[in-house]
């Protein structure tokens, strides 16, 4: 059977659309419908806008269907913005994947560390815990600050700073990017800039710092050992200085008597800017010997 094709009329569409529109006229038929131009634009005010109106037959008021359409020009700004704005997102969404996979270099042993799994063995370790998730709710709250996680190796720092990056990051929007690495690994990023044909520059590496929304430092003078001391402390102090205003975490083995000669007075003095100091030194005790096989 061949396809009977049925044509409306313009005014038919019209008067269509002003039924599914404005429901007292859906099931009514003694109105006319007019599509008006040189109507004021609700944005700009010029008259370039256009809009559908109706009229009940031996009436003389038109009333508008909806609201008046805007015109061409600020219809056209609102598509480029609303453009823009999406690409923007889905740039930051790039960016901050690109830096989660270059700069959360979490440890193996720590891929599966949390609040959970951590163990607590005595006041100490079990007020550090409380610390940290006092610290991540805030952080997720909006209240931001640094934390300074002191003590001896083995006392679970860089468990509880795993567990807070983690958390952030699976929390936090897409976009977001958390940093994770010690200070030895980010210094050696920055030795691969002085080589020939380096894929990225120091300024490239600063500048990626300063766009992570939390970076956690591990073992911040643990890299002292066999370093240029000048360069080193150098480099540690333009760390540090670009993550100013950005929350921040460290974690060091040494005391706060032989830190500031690690790392030198400098740093030192801003690890202390805006943080929250967390003592961890536990006399003869290891939390990696509760993960022995026995």
């Amino acid at each position: 059977m061949q396809a009977i094709k049925r044509f409306m009329k313009i005014e038919d569409v019209y008067k269509d659309a002003v039924k599914k529109i404005v429901p007292k006229l859906a099931e009514r038929d003694d109105f006319e419908t007019e599509y008006q131009y040189k109507l004021p634009c609700p944005s700009c005010g010029d008259e370039t806008a256009s809009g559908l109106f109706y009229r009940m037959i031996n009436q003389d008021d038109w009333y508008a269907v909806g609201k008046t359409m805007k015109c061409s020009i600020c219809r056209d700004k609102e598509a480029f913005n609303v453009y823009q704005s999406k690409s923007l997102e889905e740039l930051r969404a790039l960016i901050g994947e690109r830096l989660t996979n270059e700069y959360f270099l979490l440890p193996e042993d720590l891929m599966a560390a949390g609040f959970k799994n951590f163990e607590k063995t005595n006041d100490v370790t079990s007020k550090a815990k409380e610390t940290t998730i006092t610290y991540t709710k805030m952080f997720l709250a909006g209240e931001l600050y640094n934390l300074l996680i002191m003590g001896n190796p083995g006392t679970g720092k860089s468990h509880l700073c795993a567990a807070i990056a983690r958390t952030i990051k699976e929390v936090k929007e897409k976009g977001f990017s958390v940093g994770f690495l010690t200070t030895g690994q980010l210094l050696s990023m920055f030795k691969t800039t002085y080589r020939k044909g380096p894929s990225k520059s120091e300024e490239d590496i600063f500048r990626d710092i300063k766009r992570l929304g939390l970076l956690v430092l591990d073992d911040v003078g643990s890299e002292a050992i066999g370093e240029n001391d000048d360069w080193r402390k150098g480099m540690l102090f333009q760390i540090v200085e670009s993550r100013s205003g950005k929350p921040t975490i460290y974690t060091s083995n040494l005391t706060d008597t032989d830190l500031p000669f690690a790392v030198g007075d400098r740093v030192f003095s801003r690890l202390y800017n805006n943080t929250k100091f967390i003592d961890l030194f536990i006399e003869n005790y290891d939390y990696r010997k509760k993960l022995q096989i026995h």
